[in-house]
C-alpha cells in the first residue's frame, strides 16, 4: 500500500522515499529518458485517508484505536488534522533549537548527513558501492536545504513541463534510477529532538478550536506518546524514538528502510514541510509474506547478519 504527502500515522512495517527539498552535486546523473509510469505503480493502492473532527482529535490514542481495525488492512494511513500546522518560521525556530540543544547549546545548529546509494547495477561485480551509514557531510538547515533544491532542479529539469510532476511521476522516476547507474543522496536521520515547541506539563494541550496549532493540541510529538490511554506514559525514562520524538531531514529519493517499528508498536510522523513524501506499508497479516521475498530476493535466500547488511531499496 502507498501513502503519499503531509502528516501521517503508520503501523508497523513502512519503508520512506522523500520527495522533500532535495540536492547534491553540481552534476546530478543523468535521469531517465521518459516519465512513463510503470503499470504496477499505476496499480498500487493507496493507504486511506482520514480527517478527524475537533472532538475526535482531542484523544489521539482514542482516534487511533477507532481506525485502527480499518487502517490495519494497509499497514498504513494519513490523518489529516483539522487545525493548523505552525508557520515556517517557527518550525525552523525549534528547529534549529532542538539541534543546539542536541549538538551543546553553545554550537551552531547543524546536523551530519548519511550517504546513501540510488541505483544498482548486477551486471558489475560490486553493485553496491557506499554503505549507507557512511558520514555525509554537515549543514545548518538552510545550507541543506539550497543544496537540495539545486540537486532537485537540475534532476528534473529536463522534464519540466507546465505545472510540473506529479508525484507519481517523481516517486516512478525513483524507482527507475534504483536500475541505473549509481549515485549517491543525503538524508539526516534517527535525531533526538522536534520541530514542535516543548510543552510545558503531560496533559495541557487545550481543547481543540478554531485557529489552534497542532502543537498547542495533544498530538505534539514531544508528548503524544505519554498522552492519556498510552501504556508508553508508565515509562520512567525517555527512549528517543520511542518516548521521545526525532527529526529526519531528507532530499529528493532519499529513503529508509523497510522495517518493523521498535516492539511492534505503532509510529507516528508528522511532516512539518516541504514537498511531498510517499510511504509504502505492509498489512499486518502479510508482514511474514513479505519478509519471505526480502530473504528471497533480496538475500538470495540467506539470513544475511545486520552488520553485513549495504543497502536494500
Amino acid at each position: 500500500m502507498r501513502n503519499q504527502e503531509k502528516p501521517t500515522i503508520f503501523p508497523p512495517l513502512v519503508l520512506s522515499l522523500m520527495a522533500a527539498p532535495s540536492g547534491l552535486s553540481p552534476e546530478p546523473p543523468q535521469p531517465p529518458t521518459s516519465t512513463e509510469v510503470c503499470q504496477w505503480l499505476k496499480n498500487l493502492p493507496l493507504a486511506p485517508e482520514y480527517r478527524p473532527t475537533q472532538a475526535e482529535f482531542q484523544d489521539p490514542i482514542a482516534y487511533i484505536f477507532k481506525i485502527e481495525k480499518e487502517a490495519s488492512q494497509y499497514g498504513i494511513c494519513k490523518i489529516i488534522p483539522p487545525v493548523l500546522p505552525s508557520a515556517k518560521k517557527t518550525t525552523l525556530s525549534n528547529l534549529n533549537r532542538s539541534l543546539s540543544a542536541r549538538n551543546g547549546d553553545s554550537s551552531a545548529p547543524t546536523f551530519t548527513t548519511r550517504q546513501q546509494q540510488i541505483g544498482f547495477c548486477p551486471r558489475k561485480p560490486r553493485p553496491v558501492q557506499k554503505p549507507v551509514w557512511q558520514s555525509g557531510e554537515t549543514y545548518t538547515f538552510q545550507e541543506f536545504e539550497t543544496k537540495a533544491k539545486s540537486f532537485e532542479k537540475n534532476y528534473l529539469k529536463k522534464f519540466s513541463k507546465k505545472g510540473g510532476l506529479s508525484p507519481l511521476e517523481i516517486e516512478n522516476l525513483y524507482w527507475k534510477a534504483t536500475l541505473d547507474k549509481p549515485f549517491a543522496v543525503e538524508y539526516a536521520n534517527d535525531m533526538p529532538g522536534s520541530a514542535f515547541s516543548p510543552r510545558k506539563k503531560e496533559g495541557q494541550g487545550g481543547v481543540v478550536g478554531e485557529g489552534m496549532y497542532v502543537g498547542e493540541t495533544e498530538w505534539n510529538m514531544r508528548s503524544v506518546s505519554r498522552a492519556k490511554g498510552s501504556l508508553l506514559r508508565f515509562m520512567k525514562e525517555e527512549i528517543p524514538g520511542v518516548t521521545s520524538p526525532m527529526v529526519y531531514i531528507g532530499m529528493i529519493f532519499s529513503w529508509f528502510a523497510w522495517h518493523v517499528e521498535d516492539h511492534d508498536l505503532h509510529s507516528l510522523n508528522y511532516m512539518h514541510m516541504g514537498a511531498g513524501k510517499t510511504w509504502y506499508g505492509v498489512p499486518r497479516e502479510a508482514a511474514v509474506a513479505f519478509e519471505e521475498v526480502v530473504r528471497v530476493h533480496g538475500y538470495g535466500g540467506e539470513n544475511n547478519p545486520l552488520g553485513e547488511f549495504i543497502s536494500f531499496s
